[in-house]
């Protein structure tokens, strides 16, 4: 790689990320895998409460999780919908349960376990259709992957950072994150830039000012002054009445009324 990564740079960042956003609550402990994978699939992005009702009902309909796998997606999809989750969670378990079918003849995410730590994240990353918060919530929460993992909303945070080079790819910016982050802080830096990217740097429109990365970010002087200058011309430009305008306020001279004419003497 030829853009490598600043170690006392990302040292001063972790501190930041930490008092800005925290880790979440972890899926409530299950013996089976696949139970751990459903519970995995449902907390993500979502409220616990939401995610434990919805794992209850799951289990409640389908009498065990092939069940779920053969059933309807709609059908999964209403009962995750009564329960406040989006019901594009069904579909994400039912490919995750389909391609363990497809791959071992049954549920044995055990089988998973003894992968590579780079063939465990191909796994799953290569399933088609599967949101990658979703395949990191089971990459962190069951199977305690120890790299972040890097999407277009990540890299994106990483490059105006100026950590990256603006032409570095994903599978860059994840290779240069392995080298500087510890794996105890690997899940916490995936959830906290992820969180940071969803709700500050955001593709288009961001607003640098209240970011609280903004002391360690190489684009944040430039897009503030950039911000600030639209402002300062908006405000001029209101204040500024136009011509029109000053026509109309400027008011109008009365005419003086006209003096009688004399009358004629007889």
């Amino acid at each position: 790689m030829a853009h490598k990564f600043s170690i006392r740079k990302t040292k001063r960042l972790r501190p930041l990320l930490a008092r800005a956003y925290r880790l979440g609550e972890p899926p409530d402990p299950r013996e089976s895998l696949v139970d751990r994978v459903v519970l995995a699939v449902l907390w993500a992005d979502a409220a616990p409460g939401k995610a434990r009702q919805a794992y209850a009902k799951l289990a409640e309909e389908f009498v065990d999780w092939n069940e779920l796998r053969v059933s309807m997606t709609t059908e999964a999809g209403a009962v995750l919908e009564a329960c406040g989750l989006p019901a594009v969670k069904a579909a994400a378990l039912k490919r995750i349960l389909g391609k363990a079918v497809e791959d071992f003849y049954c549920f044995d995410f055990d089988a998973l376990s003894a992968l590579s730590r780079e063939k465990l994240r191909t796994w799953f990353l290569s399933i088609e259709g599967l949101p990658h918060g979703i395949a990191a919530s089971v990459l962190y929460h069951v199977f305690h992957y120890d790299r972040v993992l890097v999407d277009a909303e990540i890299a994106r945070v990483v490059r105006r950072l100026g950590l990256a080079a603006e032409t570095a790819t994903e599978a860059e910016v994840e290779e240069g994150l392995a080298d500087v982050i510890p794996a105890r802080e690997a899940q916490f830096t995936y959830e906290a830039l992820r969180q940071h990217a969803l709700a500050v740097c955001v593709a288009k429109g961001f607003d640098c000012r209240p970011c609280p990365l903004r002391k360690e970010c190489a684009t944040a002087p430039g897009r503030i002054a950039e911000l600030e200058a639209a402002a300062e011309k908006a405000r001029k430009k209101k204040a500024k009445p136009t011509a029109k305008g000053k026509a109309k306020a400027k008011p109008a001279r009365q005419a003086r009324p006209k003096r009688p004419a004399p009358r004629a003497k007889p």
